[in-house]
């Protein structure tokens, strides 16, 4: 593939009609140098310069002579000259490619020289470049982040007496007394109803199922009010 020079001004592609002879890219660090007592003159590194460089070319008048690429953008000189002022003098960025060069720099235009050379209407010209970095200001947008309400807990739910006559759930081992003697069928989950409480005996009260059938004396702890 043949090597080819790109200028894109403000985003629009243009095509050079005539590859420079000679291109060189100049990249610069901003060392400084500074005295250090017992060592004398030192390097210290500093940031990377911006790059800078230039060319030398021509607008042909006649796009057909066999030294200009005929994929380039079709201008007449006056054209090329009235792009490349506007870009100068209005501080357009200006993207520089070479393909295959590895080239490929946003700048602005720092200089442009341009003139007749003979009778032809050919325009020469030389162009000179500096790195271009954007440093404008960039607005980043604050998003307030959403603090999710905590729910309020539920308050527990306050257990209602054991009476004569209440239903309850019965989860225990029956016996025979309330006083534990007699230890018999354990209940699960099961449906009942109290019909004896004995206050202070450790089997305080005494179920039945809710046709009345007797089942047993049980722990405070093995019925809950439904």
């Amino acid at each position: 593939m043949a090597i080819q020079f790109y200028m894109e001004v403000e985003g629009k592609r243009h095509i050079l009609p005539v590859n420079p002879g000679e291109i060189k890219i100049n990249e610069r660090t901003n060392n400084s140098t500074t005295e250090v007592v017992k060592l004398g003159e030192i390097n210290q590194f500093g940031s990377k310069a911006l790059t800078d460089f230039s060319f030398h070319s021509e607008f042909p008048k006649n796009l057909k002579a066999a030294y200009v690429n005929p994929k380039c953008t079709k201008k007449k000189p006056q054209d090329w000259v009235k792009l490349l002022k506007n870009a100068k003098n209005k501080n357009q960025k200006v993207r520089v490619i070479g393909t295959d060069l590895g080239i490929n720099i946003l700048c602005a235009i720092e200089s442009f020289e341009w003139g007749f050379e003979d009778s032809t209407g050919d325009v020469v010209f030389d162009l000179g470049f500096k790195e271009y970095k954007d440093y404008s200001a960039k607005y980043v947008k604050k998003v307030a982040k959403k603090v999710a309400k905590k729910k309020p807990k539920p308050k527990p739910a306050k257990n209602k007496p054991i009476t004569i006559g209440c239903e309850v759930i019965c989860n225990g081992r029956l016996h025979r007394d309330s006083y534990g003697s007699g230890p018999g069928q354990t209940e699960k989950n099961a449906r009942r109803k109290v019909n004896f409480i004995a206050k202070g005996r450790k089997y305080p009260y005494h179920v039945t199922t809710l046709n009345g059938g007797w089942r047993g004396w049980v722990t405070a702890g093995s019925v809950k009010r439904v």
